[in-house]
């Protein structure tokens, strides 16, 4: 199968970020396998590709890091969905909606 457009991926990047943080805090890496878990490997992020969304999502209040040291691992930075991010996310949920509402009923029609 073809891979997903880079635009489209691009676009549902903070979507996808604050859902995954929206269910449990989580580092970079984790985020990234959790997507290409959620997808079947169809967005496979490249683990640096991610942190500057994180930045971004940083920088706009919307999620904050902290520093996580586990037993015997290397110290993390996780991050946390902030409820500016929730609303950000609530707001993101609608417009998805919106536009899959759009498609399904075209894609119905065509059919």
């Amino acid at each position: 199968m073809k891979s997903i457009s880079k635009e489209l991926v691009g676009a549902s990047a903070v979507p996808i970020i604050l859902s995954v943080l929206k269910n449990d805090d989580s580092y970079g890496y984790k985020i990234v396998q959790r997507v290409k878990e959620l997808t079947n490997g169809e967005i496979a992020w490249k683990e640096a590709s991610i942190y500057p969304v994180l930045k971004k999502l940083e920088n706009a209040g919307m999620i904050k890091s902290y520093w996580k040291v586990e037993e015997n691992k290397r110290p993390r930075k996780y991050y946390t969905i902030l409820s500016e991010g929730e609303k950000q996310l609530k707001q993101n949920m609608h417009e998805w909606n919106l536009v899959y509402s759009v498609f399904n009923t075209l894609w119905k029609v065509d059919s």
